[in-house]
């Protein structure tokens, strides 16, 4: 009897339905027994049953048939799992990046792939510069494309809920494959290149393709087959190999540890980001990856530094991060990764731009007016003030500034140094600005003055020199208080002479040194001295009494 049920219900029908002609009984995972039902013949049986038809001499041994012609309806028939047609797995888009796309099997055009897709036996996938994609199947495994990566999947199928066989080509990139170790002891995962297979069992592992079609595995947990050429060596975890197309593999190395990160900061608060490498000995370059991810799947910046030379300036907006790195061997295998370290960049809000006091500006009075430019993401400011260039010491500090002005009164002359930083909506404090500097300036000192020196015609008021390129002001007033001027001279040398009042009484001066900017000092103690006129008035009322008194006498 022929069977006509199409593939792939083949199983659910022969499994359930069937039994009176054709029993399936699952002896464990790697066999399977079929009841020869009648007309059959093993030749029909291999094209049902078989993923290749031609294996029937293979069934023949493995039954140890006399006469494979010769089979009985009721006859079992014992088949390997591997030999099976599977039911067709389909893997889903898990992760993706940038620009990928699919190519289905049977088709030449090419689809941008999106998250959730499904892919299936025969796509081929690609990925763009900057790009990956995670391809995951119903099992938990998974391959992980990197960026400029192509790979076609040959064969994904499930040929009993626990034996699973899939098969990779990849021409170019580089790959990571995650296989789930529950999967059957038959079950396959292969990696296929232009110049060798590579084959694993519940395991994770790297398999890349460089430009001149080397392939390179590299094992981080479990066992690897690597085949070329008719030659297959075995890889052990932390073990890796290269493949030189139409070459049989090399002998497996040690793949070297990580580079140390020297340097890599927690917190950035401007960028570049800037850190150092430790590399090991024998390492000749090292992979630098930095992700948005602990899994580093949301690569943002990778770089290859060759040994002795700095790490690349890497600019980096704000938000969280993880750097790995990887020690690359003369051989150009990438060794053991370095646990993922997370650090975090946050240069908003800005340093303010400090406008006034101007940097290396003298000031010529206690209260300082301090204005900065606005910035963006700031909720509020601090300022603060030193005497010391560190601020560790800090002379004022006022914080929770809303507006971009403030005014501040300093007690002492001298050198002050100042700095202003933002503060955003969440407390988080940016940097502060560049420290400007700026003097408060004593203003001249007040004279010393001497006493005024009066004659018959003139007055001089003399006061000490107080250096070159000094000029002096010069009041004087008949209040101590200086409500009325009289007289204000500006002269250049120490001393004035003026005219003698002609109205007598006590006047009073005083005298402020000016220095060449104009800076006005304070002024002397007011002096005084007195201005004696005969006194007329005393001399008519003692006339007028004395003529007063005669005409009463008379």
């Amino acid at each position: 009897m022929r069977h006509k049920i199409k593939y792939p219900a083949i199983l659910f029908f022969v499994f359930l339905f069937f039994t009176p002609f054709l029993s399936a009984e699952i002896l464990d995972e790697k066999i399977v027994t079929i009841t020869v039902a009648k007309k059959d013949n093993l030749v029909n049986i291999s094209k049902t049953w078989l993923e290749n038809p031609h294996d029937w001499k293979r069934i023949s041994n493995f039954n140890q048939l006399k006469n494979f012609n010769l089979i009985y309806p009721g006859q079992r028939i014992k088949i390997p799992v591997k030999l099976l047609k599977g039911i067709p797995m389909e893997g889903v888009v898990t992760f993706i990046k940038g620009d990928v796309w699919a190519c289905p099997e049977g088709t030449e055009a090419r689809s941008v792939l999106k998250k959730a897709d499904v892919v299936g036996q025969g796509a081929q996938i690609e990925t763009g510069k900057e790009s990956a994609v995670e391809i995951t199947f119903e099992d938990g495994s998974a391959f992980f494309l990197r960026p400029e990566t192509r790979v076609s999947i040959r064969t994904a199928r499930q040929r009993q809920p626990y034996f699973m066989i899939r098969r990779l080509f990849v021409p170019a990139g580089r790959t990571m494959m995650h296989i789930q170790k529950s999967t059957g002891g038959e079950s396959r995962f292969e990696i296929h290149t232009p110049s060798a297979v590579s084959a694993a069992r519940g395991t994770q592992f790297r398999v890349s393709v460089d430009n001149d079609k080397t392939t390179r595995t590299e094992v981080l947990d479990g066992m690897v087959g690597v085949a070329g050429t008719g030659k297959e060596v075995m890889l052990d975890s932390g073990q890796g190999t290269w493949v030189e197309k139409g070459k049989q593999p090399n002998t497996p190395q040690t793949l070297l540890p990580p580079p140390a990160l020297e340097g890599l900061r927690p917190l950035y608060q401007s960028v570049p980001i800037d850190f150092s490498l430790a590399m090991p000995q024998k390492a000749v370059a090292a992979r630098v990856i930095v992700a948005k991810d602990p899994e580093m799947k949301d690569v943002v910046k990778e770089v290859v530094v060759q040994k002795g030379d700095p790490v690349p300036k890497i600019m980096l907006p704000d938000g969280n991060y993880y750097c790995q790195t990887l020690s690359m061997s003369p051989a150009g295998l990438e060794g053991i990764p370095l646990a993922p370290q997370g650090f975090k960049v946050r240069t908003n809000p800005f340093p303010p731009f400090v406008q006034r006091p101007v940097n290396g500006e003298e000031l010529k009075t206690k209260r300082v007016e301090v204005e900065w430019l606005k910035v963006g993401d700031a909720a509020s400011y601090s300022v603060q003030v030193s005497k010391e260039s560190d601020f560790k010491n800090l002379y004022r500090n006022i914080e929770g500034i809303t507006g971009t002005r403030q005014s501040i009164v300093l007690e002492e002359y001298g050198v002050y140094y100042l700095r202003v930083c933002a503060i955003a909506e969440d407390d988080f404090k940016g940097l502060w600005s560049d420290a400007i500097s700026f003097s408060v300036v004593e203003p001249p000192k007040a004279p010393e003055g001497m006493a005024p020196a009066v004659d018959k015609k003139t007055i001089t008021i003399r006061w000490q020199e107080m250096g070159p390129d000094m000029t002096y002001l010069f009041q004087m007033a008949k209040d101590p208080l200086f409500k009325e001027v009289l007289l204000e001279k500006t002269t250049n040398v120490s001393d004035v002479r003026f005219d003698r009042p002609k109205k007598g009484g006590t006047y009073y001066v005083r005298v402020r040194a000016v220095d060449p900017d104009g800076y006005e000092g304070r002024f002397t103690p007011a002096q005084a001295f007195e201005i004696k006129t005969f006194p007329y008035a005393d001399v008519g009322a003692i006339v007028t009494w004395v003529i007063g008194a005669l005409i009463i006498i008379l």
